[in-house]
């Protein structure tokens, strides 16, 4: 399991324990590789994805506009009752995750996981030796993601997960 920085392992166990939901608006779509043709093996492909409820937005933004100003209130308003309380908060394992993050999982041919992401970004570029194992696993290989919004690591209650897609693909 890869954690890219920023998303939490506690996060990423609630969001592993809610049944994903099917919303159109949260399917995902490929931007890159161009999956219909095989991937070249020479070099780690970067797989680049957006949901198809997302317009473009400044890189960074990882919530729609209008959940932006509720999310920040409900942040704030979160750490106003933090100062407020007798004892703090200990989180053991750094900050909080808030905000939308992916879960990527590419099987092999048997439906064996190979790599698992989880992150904070819509493109990931695996490792060298990673894409190795990517490579060398019996092909084809499938592609899944699944995306979720979350508050203080917890999936909020309209923030899925959602399931995005399952994408099969060959690397030659």
């Amino acid at each position: 399991m890869i954690y890219v920085p920023n998303v939490t392992d506690e996060a990423l166990d609630r969001m592993l324990a809610i049944t994903p939901k099917t919303d159109a608006r949260q399917a995902a779509v490929v931007d890159s590789p161009d999956l219909t043709a095989p991937v070249s093996k020479d070099s780690p492909a970067t797989f680049q994805f957006h949901l198809l409820g997302q317009t473009a937005h400044a890189p960074g933004l990882r919530f729609a506009p209008e959940d932006s100003a509720r999310s920040k209130w409900r942040r704030g308003f979160h750490e106003f009752l933090q100062l407020l309380a007798p004892e703090r908060i200990a989180h053991a394992h750094g900050e909080p995750y808030n905000g939308t993050a992916y879960y990527l999982v590419i099987s092999d041919e048997d439906s064996k996981p190979i790599l698992q992401v989880f992150t904070p970004e819509t493109s990931y570029t695996p490792e060298a030796l990673d894409w190795k194992h990517l490579v060398e696993a019996p092909q084809p290989l499938t592609l899944e993601i699944t995306s979720a919004y979350f508050e203080s690591n917890n999936v909020t209650a309209d923030g899925g997960p959602f399931v995005g897609g399952k994408f099969q693909f060959r690397i030659e």
